[in-house]
């Protein structure tokens, strides 16, 4: 059997790799920053992977690409990466690779067609892709997370509250009072968001992906897509562009 593809998507929340066997994930693999190294190297002996691709928004240990280039076919996601779709912004450079596999994702899915993909992880990000192929940018505004801890870090007596599945709409106290403003005020943001690029561009896909996914996903007006592997899809149509068609 030809060897998987290994996707690796280091964020500010979780470090993660995707193996991926034909364009479908296979196996999810989680790391801590003390285990990332040694159980990189493990997999490699034992999956033999035919590629790695690597999107990184931290600064990661230099040895991990050495340790990659060393045992396999090794391509680190830059904006200058060939890649399936064309980035229309203003500073390429600046542009999280994250965002970028996303948009290669949401091509990989539903190409020749308007795409807005939301990522709900540490921050909450609009990308919308048109249907010429054409990352043209979007929005980036505090993720669930984030908007907890500013309210307790920038006050004085507001506490830090852990998100919740289940609150009040009306809160009661304070810490429900948070709750609903947060979660609700989420809500509301990525929904007017959705309804704008609709007013705009008028029929596109919505896809919704990250680590928040399934709090949105069941409470959105909005017709959206889910798709947790989103960012794999994407990497994975990458690798296969650099790497495999050259073989």
């Amino acid at each position: 059997m030809i060897g998987p593809i290994f996707c690796f998507d280091l964020g500010n929340t979780r470090l993660k790799c995707g193996i991926m066997q034909g364009g479908e994930l296979q196996e999810e693999r989680f790391f801590s920053e003390e285990t990332l190294l040694p159980e990189v190297e493990k997999l490699l002996k034992e999956r033999r992977p035919r590629a790695a691709v690597l999107s990184s928004v931290i600064e990661h240990p230099p040895a991990l690409e050495s340790l990659l280039q060393s045992g396999t076919r090794f391509i680190r996601l830059r904006c200058d990466t060939p890649m399936p779709v064309r980035i229309v912004y203003e500073k390429p450079e600046t542009l999280g690779v994250d965002r970028i596999a996303l948009a290669a994702g949401a091509w990989e899915m539903f190409p020749g067609q308007h795409n807005l993909v939301i990522g709900t992880g540490s921050a909450i990000t609009y990308n919308f892709i048109n249907k010429h192929g054409e990352f043209l940018g979007g929005g980036i505004s505090p993720g669930i997370d984030m908007r907890f801890r500013a309210l307790h870090a920038f006050t004085d007596k507001l506490p830090l509250v852990p998100a919740e599945a289940h609150y009040s709409f009306i809160g009661y106290n304070t810490r429900q009072n948070i709750l609903s403003g947060v979660l609700e005020g989420a809500l509301a943001e990525v929904d007017g968001m959705i309804s704008l690029y609709a007013a705009r561009y008028g029929n596109f896909n919505a896809l919704l992906t990250g680590g928040n996914l399934e709090f949105f996903a069941s409470r959105l007006k909005n017709k959206i897509f889910a798709s947790p592997y989103l960012m794999y899809k994407g990497l994975n149509s990458i690798a296969e562009l650099n790497v495999l068609d050259k073989s």
